[in-house]
């Protein structure tokens, strides 16, 4: 089989991924997942002010921050970015700041704020392997219950974007360690013993650049040779024939974004004639995978902060103590019932224990904070099998700042410059 098939079996694909041209700063280019800092909408305006005029990610994503409680932009100013992001997307394929590269996976190191190394890997996956059912039996599984709410603003915007620019990151199940070992040795020029392999060409990373706000490095080498790539293949063809319950990948974070993926796909494909659809670009999504046994990779609940309530009267009506609470899968369901039943409470999702408690403890007679100690990794898998997934919002991998950085994107659809209305505003 060519690594083409292998990987087809495996649900997934190699992309021509979108990158920005030599010349854009890249520290600027590169912005956080739009579901941080969702209650520190300071950050993001910090963001703002940081990137300017210049060419970012900012402007091809929604961060949260900027939505109300109906899920629509908090103000003109944000409607208006929203508004704009696939005009914006459009208009830098078109005239300049984004490059389309040959066909190519990517190798990610990530250093971590505390000097820790993630490694991942950029490829996309087949929706049609995809389903967040709870219970489901596919290849691609959520770990969290899917919010159907959650899902309509992101459709929206994918259905007009020409690019995908995502934040997703899918677990794998790799205790030896296989893909990175192997990814690192082939990759890494630090890896290589250049005595024994001098007639070789030492890769060259495609980025190499820190991150905005403090928030670590990021190394990334393109994957395009054969050799490699069919080797890439092998590795996880093992790793899915060793998969529980034909369950290769599992939900790490981008879990609403990778529904949306399918929900928009599942629609538009009704129109495609169905010879086209096997390799139809909107057929897949951009991921990157990481292993969930990465010594780097931190699980952590997910806290919550409850707000516009008396907090005694909650802990008192649904009998728990926010001081030692019981188990998120036992106390969520409840809280879902108290807010269906009292308008105007709404929850704050916060990762960070201390980050939590000093924002209830800004209006401590409205606010309840509800953190969690820890999560166990190694039961996340068998979980999903057994109980078909975790209640939404059960777990974060990292702090926030550990998070994906908007990067590398893909195209989902094809534009051509007479669509095109320059926009003059844009000051690169």
């Amino acid at each position: 089989m060519t690594y083409t098939e292998k990987l087809r079996q495996c649900g997934a694909i190699v992309p021509e991924l979108v990158v920005p041209t030599r010349g854009v700063d890249k520290t600027k280019y590169a912005c956080i997942a739009c579901d941080q800092y969702n209650a520190e909408p300071r950050y993001w305006q910090e963001v703002k002010d940081f990137v300017g005029k210049e060419l970012s990610s900012l402007y091809f994503i929604m961060p949260e921050a900027w939505l109300g409680p109906n899920g629509k932009p908090d103000s003109q100013e944000h409607a208006d970015h929203q508004e704009l992001l696939a005009a914006n997307m459009k208009f830098f394929l078109v005239n300049g700041g984004l490059d389309e590269l040959e066909p190519g996976m990517v190798y990610l190191e990530r250093t971590l704020k505390d000097g820790k190394t993630r490694r991942g890997l950029v490829l996309a996956l087949d929706l049609e392997n995809y389903d967040y059912t709870p219970g489901s039996k596919s290849l691609i599984r959520a770990t969290e219950k899917t919010v159907e709410e959650r899902i309509p603003v992101r459709t929206a915007i994918r259905a007009k974007a020409p690019l995908e620019c995502p934040h997703i990151m899918v677990l794998y199940a790799d205790k030896e360690n296989r893909l990175n070992t192997y990814l690192s040795a082939v990759n890494n020029p630090g890896k290589w013993d250049i005595a024994n392999d001098g007639d070789s060409v030492l890769p060259t990373p495609l980025y190499d650049f820190d991150l905005m706000m403090g928030a670590g490095h990021m190394t990334g080498y393109h994957i395009t040779d054969a050799e490699k790539l069919d080797a890439t293949s092998d590795i996880l063809l093992a790793l899915k024939a060793e998969a529980k319950d034909g369950m290769l990948f599992a939900m790490g974070d981008g879990n609403h974004s990778l529904a949306a993926a399918k929900a928009n796909w599942d629609a538009f494909k009704k129109y495609i004639p169905e010879a086209q659809r096997f390799d139809h670009p909107a057929r897949f999504a951009l991921v990157e995978l990481v292993n969930l046994y990465d010594e780097a990779l931190t699980f952590e609940p997910i806290n919550r902060i409850i707000k516009n309530v008396d907090p005694a009267e909650i802990q008192s009506e649904l009998g728990f103590d926010a001081s030692n609470p019981p188990s998120l899968q036992e106390l969520q369901p409840k809280l879902d019932e108290y807010i269906k039943n009292h308008p105007g409470v709404v929850i704050d999702y916060i990762h960070g224990i201390d980050t939590a408690k000093k924002l209830a403890a800004e209006a401590p007679d409205t606010s309840l904070a509800i953190c969690w100690e820890d999560f166990d990794r190694d039961s996340l898998f068998d979980d999903v099998i057994k109980n078909g997934c975790l209640v939404r919002k059960s777990f974060s991998m990292g702090h926030a700042d550990d998070k994906r950085f908007y990067y590398e994107a893909r195209r989902i659809t094809k534009i051509s410059k007479e669509h095109i209305v320059p926009n003059a505003s844009w000051n690169l």
